[in-house]
């Protein structure tokens, strides 16, 4: 993590746009932390060459690289789905970062369900996909992300298929912060207290921040979303987020309507039919919703 431009990234790939750091909950959420957002996500080369150093990986080949105690180069492979040309931009700055650690990087695209498909079997050493889904969480809602609690987690898939399963498949968790982490998100789902909830949360991003089971790139990039110049009550400004937010849903599409009163007008003074009234925005008509 010590080893990734963030800043570059930034700059390179979302215009300066986007919040640098690791893989956190939004500013907005009532339970975010600056801290959790900066631990382990300086770039610093110098302490992360001695990071490597201090961990038994301080011998290099002819070309600088790496090797590992068997004297293989220290080689690793990021996987991804190829569906996002954002992510392989984003890995070729990491690589170049990389290798001035003496780490050599490949990235390695490949098909969606044959990408999930090497992860849920644990076959992959690494890969790339989104952050945590709910960057707005309040201490009312699940912490399952930061928990060891689905196969669809990239960073744990075996210990989330384990829970899912209730132990039938998968593996049980060995890592003892991942171990408190399941074990705190029991605590949650067993408390209906919000002061409790809080805290509980607030112990489980802790715990992520500190032991980085995933490396944060960047954030809150902007999703540029085209709308008709007619088309009213849409926000100018929002969240376009899945779960929660349904990306357009929370802003009930069903009251968007399009303002046909200016075509109205215009074909009226070029002497065109005139548009009927029903398919206008205006007080008194049917309005028309996107879904439409």
């Amino acid at each position: 993590s010590l080893g990734v431009d963030r800043h570059e990234i930034n700059q390179a790939i979302y215009f300066g746009l986007a919040i640098e750091g690791q893989n956190t909950l939004l500013p907005q959420s009532p339970l975010y932390e600056p801290d959790y957002r900066s631990a382990w996500a300086r770039y610093d080369l110098r302490e992360a060459n001695r990071l490597l150093d201090l961990i038994g990986l301080s011998k290099r080949g002819g070309d600088n690289m790496r090797l590992l105690p068997d004297g293989r180069p220290m080689e690793i492979i990021v996987e991804n789905s190829g569906e996002s040309t954002e992510q392989t931009d984003v890995l070729e700055l990491i690589r170049d970062s990389w290798r001035k650690l003496g780490i050599r990087l490949f990235a390695k695209p490949s098909q969606l369900t044959l990408f999930r498909r090497r992860v849920f079997s644990g076959e992959t050493m690494m890969s790339i996909d989104k952050g945590i889904e709910n960057g707005l969480a309040t201490a009312a809602m699940a912490p399952s992300e930061f928990a060891p609690t689905s196969q669809q987690q990239l960073e744990w898939p075996k210990w989330g298929q384990y829970y899912e399963t209730k132990g039938r498949s998968g593996e049980a968790p060995d890592l003892p912060s991942a171990i408190r982490l399941k074990e705190l998100y029991g605590d949650w789902l067993a408390t209906a207290t919000k002061g409790e909830q809080s805290r509980i949360w607030r112990s489980m991003l802790g715990i992520w921040a500190e032991e980085v089971f995933t490396i944060g790139t960047a954030a809150g990039v902007l999703q540029p979303i085209v709308v008709n110049a007619k088309l009213r009550n849409v926000p100018e400004e929002g969240i376009y987020n899945w779960d929660p937010g349904a990306f357009f849903g929370i802003y009930k599409p069903d009251g968007f309507w399009f303002d046909m009163s200016e075509m109205r007008a215009k074909s009226a003074s070029l002497g065109g039919w005139p548009i009927p009234p029903h398919l206008g925005g205006v007080a008194g008509s049917t309005q028309i919703s996107v879904g439409d």
